[in-house]
């Protein structure tokens, strides 16, 4: 009888390559569940004036990562809620001197206004590094490694072009024209933003394993154009239809006052329930599905009238519900993104990466949620 060893090397067969595996993301969560969660927090965070709302964003995200399924097993968030209270401390005070800087001197306002400018990229990445270092996988943690020069690159130019109206304003309050010249800086935007989703998209790191980016930026442009022509069709379109309607019910006189308020009502249904998600659903599709790491690779289909209709439906019984139908909307918008979402792995998940990542400081998240801007992935 032949033993193994009696065979020639190239008689032995290699085990069969598994091939690419599509795994699909799913959510165990439910409205009920974190409405409990949402309402808790909520009365803990005002009966605290704000500061367990440290802890409450904490529980937040342990909560939605421990209920996000890949291949059989759960995210977790390992997040300390005091570093982000420091952050959140740290948001007020630049929010407080932002408002309230050239109250006191335009030289005062100016340093502020330059400080913030200084600050506010360093924060960003932070943030990126506190959300993604304390966020783990079957023991592999995720992280970002984007450098302090990189994230000045892509935050400066839009906060300083965000910033800039203002502070004319602020110098020149008897010229308010002179807050227009920036305007030309915004047909550059989908470029800073192209950049931004660089920024955070080719620094990521599954253990020891970085991902690769592969976006041209002009390719922002089309999302942009889309969403620009689609808000100012439908406006001029209601602007028109409220007209006439009002000068046949109400009468010339009260048809001009009439129409200025719904097509102000319409103009933000338009920016924030189609046009807005729209841009969401575009550019969250371009760019994940251009996110890579070395043997998996993410494809996001989100399909744009659907999550249109979602969000309307959630506007409308939030407003009903004076609020308390959030946390169903937050469930709901967050099981959707992840059932249009697929990751191609060649082989074993586990077998990619064993090597920890560092973890970035907490201050710069807490400070990022001060300043309204939403890190989450």
């Amino acid at each position: 009888m032949h033993t193994l060893i009696d065979q020639p090397a190239d008689a032995i067969v290699a085990p069969p390559d598994p091939g690419p595996r599509t795994l699909a993301l799913s959510f165990t969560g439910d409205g009920r569940e974190y409405f409990r969660i949402w309402v808790v927090n909520l009365l803990l965070s005002l009966a605290t004036l704000g500061i367990y709302s440290a802890w409450a964003k904490v529980r937040r995200l342990q909560y939605f990562d421990r209920n996000t399924i890949l291949a059989g097993a759960t995210f977790d968030f390992h997040g300390n809620p005091r570093a982000v209270l420091v952050g959140r401390l740290l948001s007020v005070v630049l929010l407080g001197a932002y408002h309230y800087a050239f109250g006191f001197s335009t030289a005062f306002g100016l340093a502020v206004i330059l400080g913030l400018l200084a600050a506010f990229p360093y924060l960003m990445r932070g943030a990126l590094r506190f959300r993604l270092g304390n966020t783990s996988y079957r023991g592999l943690w995720l992280g970002f490694d984007g450098s302090i020069t990189q994230a000045y690159l892509a935050w400066l130019p839009p906060a300083l072009v965000f910033l800039l109206p203002g502070v004319l304003l602020a110098l020149y309050p008897e010229r308010p024209e002179l807050a227009a010249l920036p305007l030309p800086f915004y047909l550059a935007w989908p470029l800073m933003h192209a950049q931004l989703r660089r920024f955070q998209h080719a620094h990521l790191l599954l253990g020891d394993q970085h991902s690769s980016y592969a976006v041209k930026a002009r390719s922002f442009y089309k999302p942009y154009l889309v969403a620009g022509s689609l808000g100012i069709a439908v406006v001029m379109t209601a602007g028109i239809l409220v007209g006439v309607a009002g000068a046949m019910i109400a009468g010339p006189r009260q048809a001009g006052m009439v129409a200025g308020l719904l097509t102000a009502v319409i103009t933000v249904y338009v920016m924030y329930l189609l046009a807005g998600p729209y841009m969401v659903v575009r550019i969250s599709n371009l760019a994940w599905s251009n996110t890579t790491f070395p043997g998996v690779r993410i494809r996001s289909t989100l399909p744009a009238r659907a999550f249109m209709k979602l969000q309307t439906k959630n506007v409308l019984l939030t407003l009903l519900t004076l609020g308390l139908y959030r946390p169903f909307a937050v469930v709901s918008v967050y099981r959707f993104r992840l059932a249009h979402v697929e990751i191609e792995v060649d082989g074993d998940i586990e077998a990619f990466a064993t090597h920890v990542a560092k973890r970035g400081g907490a201050a710069g998240d807490g400070a990022a949620d001060g300043f309204g801007i939403d890190l989450s992935w």
